[in-house]
């Protein structure tokens, strides 16, 4: 295992000294700082080690040009005063640097209980399991025998070259691949699913942000996009892929974007009445339903208000946890198997219809035979191979695997189209200050919505998140940002999300790594959308009430009155001012009828090879503007009901 040397200890040191110093109730960072960052990185790959040791000595250096002397030979006022430089510098490129290096002490300094209970909170949760509404069978005890188990197989358990024939092979196990492979088998089809993470069974949910990171995010969630917002892309890689680790929410997508597939791409046979149907069938799998206004919490109670003084549409989610008790950790994994994500509601019914999963089993290439996809092949966890036979190959890996895979296994021959036209949904939010206490971490993270901007591609929807992550997301360092960590439980969050008109691409890591490497661009029209929004949540926290609205934007840290909220709405801001997360990465295997311009036809099939299909956000066409999993699971079951008809 790796460690740090004592001169890399000494910067740890110093740098968590210099940015978290002492409040009135929470200790604030240093040698206790060093020894959590420690445990933290434990079960870190050796990549992580290197990434962090590599920015400990950018900021042991950086101070020398403007200092004369290393951070670690600081005196602790000079560090915070040179961190806090950086932290208002109008350079990007270096508040960057700052969050990079800031964000792993942060994260392991508040991961802690003590800092928790400090605040009023809770660290690590669990919970009763509920249970499915169709088999009546629990799904959080990890020893208890059930029915599906039975037909899961464990690729690291595997100790020879395999081959297995099907009808179907389907390679990942989240929103796309769930839907097509259960409608598939309920059909009566041999389907084989295979997924390159695990089964992870609700026992093993601990919520905490640290530990679930590694266990369910892909590259434990440090996958970024390289551009003018460097932003993370988060992905999901277990059973359930990133149904596992999303807020649960279920929407439609808005009839106006159907519109313009048919008026832009000619996708008149993927149609918002075509669509109808299978839209209800995701409902009635994930039985979807208004998340209660009683778990909604200070979060929705202040959005609300706020919203309502203005005029604004507001309402409670629809999500697919009828059963959600409000413990606010949804995006590490629901410990009490309320939220239907694909784990606990699409894979164990198809497994109950003789369908057959195998974990730890990474698709390599693609089997080809006379232009037809024939089968694919996997490396299993133990180290030994697996090899497929079918009559047709579904890729379901995501819009950022799926490009990869087809990249890695050539078989597109140069598809123009292969990897481009990536969508984001960029994310951000805006924190407030309330004199009444909020307690997000007691409530659904994402509960509550304001639609009234829809139609211009501008949601918000609510964004709470568990003390540690605050922290991560709060690019400020010394007293300021101390002192409102202590705050917490009056702290308010919420999210923005826009319909992005910029693209990016995905392509392979070179070397034959089996990683993305992203780019994606924010452009002045997207910039522009963003500013309004932030503009529009600040001034819906004013009216609630707020003491405090922090967009935390270089030069408009703190939003208190309505000059200054003027002076926010017509700023010109540029991308890299915005802290932009994104968890919505679609398109880059698009649907159209035009070979140059996608990558599948409207019944996604590849243009290039029969019997290949595409059934996953890779596949949507251009960003929906609102969250994307109902239309991923509907068109998926279309997928399906068109690869029977041709096995037929």
């Amino acid at each position: 295992m790796m460690a740090f040397s004592a001169q890399e200890q000494r910067i740890v040191v110093a740098l968590a000294r210099a940015a978290i110093p002492d409040g009135e109730i929470l200790p604030g960072g240093g040698e206790i700082t060093l020894t959590r960052l420690q445990r933290w990185l434990k079960e870190g790959t050796e990549l992580h080690w290197l990434g962090i040791k590599a920015l400990l000595w950018a900021a042991e250096l950086a101070a020398i040009p403007s200092t004369g002397r290393r951070l670690s030979k600081l005196p602790p006022d000079r560090a915070r005063t040179f961190l806090e430089d950086w932290q208002r510098s109008q350079l990007h490129p270096r508040r960057a640097l700052l969050r990079a290096i800031l964000t792993p002490l942060k994260a392991a300094h508040y991961d802690d209980a003590d800092m928790f209970e400090r605040v009023g909170c809770s660290y690590g949760k669990t919970g009763d399991p509920v249970r499915d509404q169709r088999t009546r069978l629990k799904l959080v005890t990890i020893d208890e025998p059930v029915r599906w188990m039975q037909r899961v197989r464990d690729g690291r358990s595997i100790r020879q070259n395999l081959q297995v024939d099907c009808e179907v092979v389907v390679i990942g196990t989240g929103a796309g691949g769930a839907a097509c492979a259960y409608e598939l088998a309920s059909r009566g089809r041999a389907v084989l699913l295979l997924e390159e993470g695990d089964y992870h069974r609700r026992s093993s949910f601990t919520a905490r942000a640290a530990e679930m990171s590694r266990k369910l995010y892909r590259d434990q969630g440090l996958t970024v996009a390289v551009g003018n917002i460097g932003t993370p892309v988060w992905a999901g890689r277990a059973v359930g892929g990133s149904t596992v680790i999303n807020s649960g929410t279920c929407y439609r997508a808005p009839g106006r974007i159907f519109d313009r597939w048919e008026r832009e791409l000619g996708l008149s046979e993927v149609a918002h009445d075509e669509l109808g149907p299978y839209y209800e069938r995701v409902e009635r799998m994930l039985e979807v339903t208004p998340a209660k206004r009683e778990l909604t919490g200070g979060i929705g109670r202040v959005i609300a208000r706020g919203a309502d003084a203005l005029g604004y549409s507001h309402h409670p989610l629809q999500r697919n946890a009828p059963d959600c008790d409000g413990q606010g950790v949804c995006v590490f994994g629901c410990p009490t198997g309320a939220k239907r994500s694909t784990d606990v509601s699409y894979i164990p019914q198809t497994l109950l219809r003789g369908a057959e999963l195998i974990t730890a089993a990474e698709a390599t290439s693609i089997c080809i035979e006379e232009g037809r996809a024939r089968g694919v092949r996997a490396r299993l966890g133990s180290g030994y191979e697996l090899r497929v036979r079918a009559d047709a190959v579904v890729l379901a890996g995501g819009a950022l695997m799926t490009p990869v895979l087809l990249e890695r296994a050539g078989v597109l021959h140069g598809n123009a189209a292969l990897g481009k036209n990536l969508s984001i949904h960029p994310a951000t939010r805006v924190i407030a200050v309330f004199d009444e206490p909020i307690d997000m971490a007691n409530a659904i993270p994402q509960g509550y919505a304001v639609d009234q901007f829809r139609d211009e591609g501008l949601m918000f929807e609510g964004g709470s998140t568990p003390l540690d992550v605050t922290a991560i997301g709060v690019p400020w360092v010394g007293t300021a940002f101390s002192r409102l960590m202590e705050q917490y439980r009056h702290i308010a969050q919420f999210g923005i999300m826009i319909e992005d008109s910029s693209r990016g691409t995905v392509r392979a890591v070179p070397g034959g790594a089996a990683h993305p490497f992203i780019t994606y661009n924010m452009n002045d029209a997207d910039c522009v959308k963003m500013a309004r929004a932030v503009a529009i949540l600040c001034e819906i926290f004013l009216a609630a009430g707020a003491r405090r609205v922090l967009p935390m934007l270089p030069g408009l840290e703190e939003v208190r009155t309505g000059a200054e909220l003027r002076r926010l709405a017509t700023h010109a801001f540029h991308p890299g001012d915005f802290d932009v997360t994104a968890y919505h990465p679609l398109g880059t295997c698009r649907i159209g009828t035009d070979p140059r311009t996608s990558v599948l036809g409207p019944d996604h099939e590849t243009h290039e090879i029969e019997s290949l299909y595409v059934a996953d956000g890779s596949a949507v066409p251009s960003a929906l503007g609102v969250n994307p999993q109902m239309t991923i699971m509907a068109m998926s079951h279309r997928v399906a009901e068109l690869i029977d008809a041709r096995l037929a």
